[in-house]
């Protein structure tokens, strides 16, 4: 060619950062492919020759010619500019170039491998016409195309099997954009990033910084991926998301296809004002304000009047003005402003807030953020508005709902303490709490719920001192402690206590073999023979039980129930001699009539377990003196069909042989086989007493195989749940129901993907002809968290549960389907199991 270059092809230095900041590296045009690579201006490398070149460019060879090929240089540019143009073409197919990096020690530089810096490729036409066929033919990579590809496709978007994330923040500032979820990868991977900044000629302290991030999908599959605009004063801080952007994805047709939901409201601007309550900017005092606004005020606000209007509840006039400051008239032409209020409950833990997400669901605007609960109680409680500001053309006019998703601190545990039967704290004194945990000299804060930072594993092994629980409380028998992890080095550890003070019956348990406990020697023969009791007094119940034990043990009785007691109760008491061990003895109900009193209790037969030590029981119940005249009183055994104050075997057989009109059979106490209790003896209470037959004698666990399902839903998610409980589903009805029924607080759609449907297509009608399902649901605040059936017997399964140290933030609910055969036997109080692997501490 022997005419000049167009105009558009870069010529010095200036023209190339022009080109640069107008196409991007690449521009096809009047026939010629212009390529400007952007390079690093050092030109050697420790340990490399001064005249070593660094960069070299390669191409497809035999496809096109080279027309001209300059680098431009200036002593205060960030970059050097290599500037290649191509033209010719000589035949159709795929015209490659890279710009590789020749200081990478690498065995083979083949065009788009990692050594490349920079690789674009371009398609030849059989007319000889050329084309961009890489991801820049459409994909933005200068500050012109991301302004054009941000106004058009929006900061989120997704093409083919591509999601891009439009990233713009301003350098020198505290702030940084950081992704939140990393579970994606089940379906996508982190294709590249680019540098869409503007390029200058001279190095700037500070200036906009715009970068794309972009995934590639890689397996059909639902989920989600989320950058957060944070600030980063410190890698250990609990994010404080100002800004998120969530691409919640679906990818189809063998990942070649992203959709998004298009719910997620991308332009949402989060902020916090925060005021002490001791402040004088506030209208009343402290106390005043928990008294008042303890509860949350929300507001959509168009306005500069409707925002005077709402603060004036809680700002006097000097704080007022100054927050009005912040949004001015021509502030609201553009913008909607929403407001929710927010006051500690923690009165000093709480004093950063940050966005998690903003959407579009059944109807309403939906702002979920996060208040951090920090381990340290600060001098004052703060009062915080909240602000989210809205563009007008992204607000359908909505309802919005505020949502707490309430987060612990980095190295925060929080330590409760609470009635298992209530789920309350209970109250411990105050001088005991040195002494209640096994940690002497741990700082541990507040007054149940406790908090500790604490960064090693420590933790994990934290107990209670039992002999510092208040009067009356033991730990419980069942689940006596839990400890939740939720990864940050953060958990929830919760000891459960049962509070036998305030119950009015109670079981006493002494072995027959404890030194010095009988009255007399020979008192197992007088216990056959014994009568049950009643005392209305502390001296009644003094001289019943010198009866039976010595005064040492008299004292552990007498201690309960003192003259505070019997002022309005009086006791009923039953004693027996047992050999089963007694774990499964207890007392039921009490049953009060003008005509009588009776106590249900149970008690097993010794047909499956007899212990080598007997045991002596004392049976207690309390009641109200309104309600006893003296009346009879008696203890029936529940399920005790044939008299002889036992339940096992024999009453099973007994009662099957009266409901098939058996002439010489007979029901001892009509009511003690009534297990339905509804007035009736009929097959179900036979149904009843044999599962009571089976838990009561705690008959062994049948083991079953394990075959699982461990299926990934898919939809927005809300609130946690790891404590799950089980579903038995015996028809295609039952599972219809469960799908679409929701988990506690957590709210989900349908299974995420065609890979999960088809895994339960087969649960027809016929697969539960011969089986059945458990299902389990789980509610995770990370996907990252990983489940396993280990066990699974006819009484309990249990499951896994695989805690990382470092989690992705992203939620996850998962079912769990345990197929069985139909006939294979569940427990009544089936129990899951859960056990929590700590990984990485």
């Amino acid at each position: 060619m022997g005419a000049a270059l167009p105009d558009w092809i870069p010529s010095d230095y200036a023209s190339a950062l022009s080109f640069r900041n107008t196409y991007g590296a690449t521009l096809v045009k009047d026939g010629l492919v212009c390529v400007v690579f952007r390079e690093q201006t050092k030109k050697a490398n420790k340990g490399e020759p001064d005249a070593a070149p660094r960069y070299e460019v390669r191409t497809t060879e035999g496809m096109m010619s080279e027309l001209t090929h300059k680098t431009y240089s200036s002593d205060e540019g960030a970059f050097d500019y290599e500037v290649v143009v191509y033209y010719a073409p000589e035949e159709a197919g795929e015209f490659e170039v890279a710009l590789v990096d020749t200081w990478l020690k690498s065995s083979s530089l083949d065009l788009g491998y990692n050594h490349a810096v920079a690789y674009y490729s371009f398609t030849v036409d059989k007319e000889m016409n050329i084309t961009e066929s890489d991801m820049f033919s459409w994909l933005p990579d200068s500050i012109t195309e991301y302004k054009e590809f941000v106004d058009t496709s929006g900061k989120v978007a997704a093409k083919d099997d591509l999601v891009v994330f439009c990233l713009d923040s301003n350098a020198g500032t505290p702030y940084q954009w950081a992704e939140r979820s990393q579970d994606y990868t089940s379906c996508f991977t982190h294709q590249t990033s680019v540098d869409c900044s503007m390029d200058t000629g001279t190095l700037l302290d500070g200036g906009a910084i715009r970068t794309i991030e972009v995934y590639k999908a890689v397996k059909d599959g639902s989920t989600v991926i989320q950058w957060d605009f944070s600030p980063c004063y410190d890698d250990y801080e609990e994010p404080q998301a100002e800004r998120t952007l969530i691409a919640d994805c679906t990818v189809t047709n063998k990942a070649q296809k992203v959709s998004l939901n298009g719910s997620c409201l991308q332009n949402l601007q989060f902020r916090y004002s925060s005021i002490s309550l001791y402040s004088e900017d506030l209208t009343a005092s402290a106390e005043a304000f928990y008294s008042n606004f303890s509860e949350p005020a929300t507001a959509v606000i168009t306005s500069k009047k409707e925002l005077t209007y709402f603060l004036s509840t809680y700002l006097n006039e000097n704080a007022l003005k100054a927050f009005e400051t912040e949004y001015s008239d021509s502030f609201f032409k553009e913008n909607v402003l929403m407001l929710s209020t927010y006051l500690d409950p923690y009165r000093g833990r709480v004093f950063k807030h940050g966005l998690t997400g903003a959407y579009y669901k059944d109807g309403k605007l939906n702002i979920d953020y996060a208040s951090v609960v920090s381990g340290t109680r600060m001098r004052t409680s703060y009062f915080d508005i909240l602000q989210a500001v809205v563009p007008k053309k992204d607000y359908d006019g909505s309802e919005v709902v505020w949502n707490d998703k309430e987060v612990l601190g980095h190295d925060v545990k929080r330590i409760s303490v609470i009635d298992e039967d209530t789920g309350k704290p209970i109250e411990i004194p105050y001088d005991s709490i040195s002494g209640l945990f096994g940690y002497p000299g741990t700082v541990i804060q507040g007054e149940n719920p406790y908090y500790w930072t604490v960064i090693t594993a420590e933790w994990l092994d934290l107990d209670i001192n039992k002999e510092y629980l208040p009067e009356g409380c033991i730990l419980s028998e069942t689940k006596p402690r839990e400890i939740i992890n939720n990864g940050n080095n953060t958990a929830e550890i919760i000891f459960r206590v049962k509070n036998t003070a305030g119950s009015n019956t109670a079981v006493k348990k002494y072995s027959a073999l404890t030194q010095g406990l009988f009255a007399e020697e020979s008192m197992i023969a007088v216990l056959k023979d014994c009568k049950p009791e009643v005392a209305s007094s502390a001296s009644e119940l003094n001289d019943i039980l010198s009866k039976y034990i010595t005064k040492n043990y008299q004292k552990d009785l007498l201690n309960t129930y003192d003259d505070a007691f019997f002022k309005d109760n009086v006791l009923l008491l039953d004693f027996f001699i047992d050999a089963t061990g007694g774990d499964k003895i207890s007392i039921e109900d009490t049953v009060i009539s003008d005509k009588g009193i009776t106590v249900y209790y149970n008690k097993p037969a010794p047909d499956f377990n007899i212990c080598n030590t007997d045991y002596f029981f004392i049976l207690q119940a309390a009641v109200p003196k309104s309600d006893y005249s003296k009346q009879k009183v008696s203890w029936s055994c529940m399920g005790d069909t044939n008299g002889d104050g036992e339940f096992g075997v024999a009453d099973l057989v007994t009662m099957q042989k009266w409901l098939l009109g058996s002439s010489d059979t007979k029901l001892s106490d009509w009511k003690a086989a009534d297990i339905c209790k509804d007035n009736t003896i009929d097959s179900f209470d036979l149904v009843m007493l044999r599962k009571k037959l089976i838990e009561i004698n705690r008959l062994e666990p049948k083991k079953y195989d394990i075959n699982a399902q461990y299926l990934r839903r898919s939809g927005d998610i809300y609130g946690i749940s790891t404590a799950p409980e089980a579903t038995v589903i015996t028809s295609t009805r039952q599972l219809e129901s469960y799908l679409n029924k929701p988990l506690d607080s957590v709210i989900y759609s349908t299974l995420g993907g065609p890979d999960q449907t088809d895994k339960i297509a087969k649960y027809d009608d016929d697969w539960f002809m011969a089986h059945k399902l458990i299902a389990i649901p789980f509610g995770e605040g990370s996907g990252s968290i990983g489940h396993e059936v280990t066990e699974l017997t006819s009484d309990y399964v249990t499951i896994e549960r695989t805690v990382p140290q470092m989690q992705t933030c992203d939620m996850a609910s998962w079912d769990i389907f345990i197929e069985l055969s139909r006939d294979s036997r569940i427990s009544d109080d089936f129990k899951v199991i859960v056990q929590n692997n700590l990984v990485g501490l």
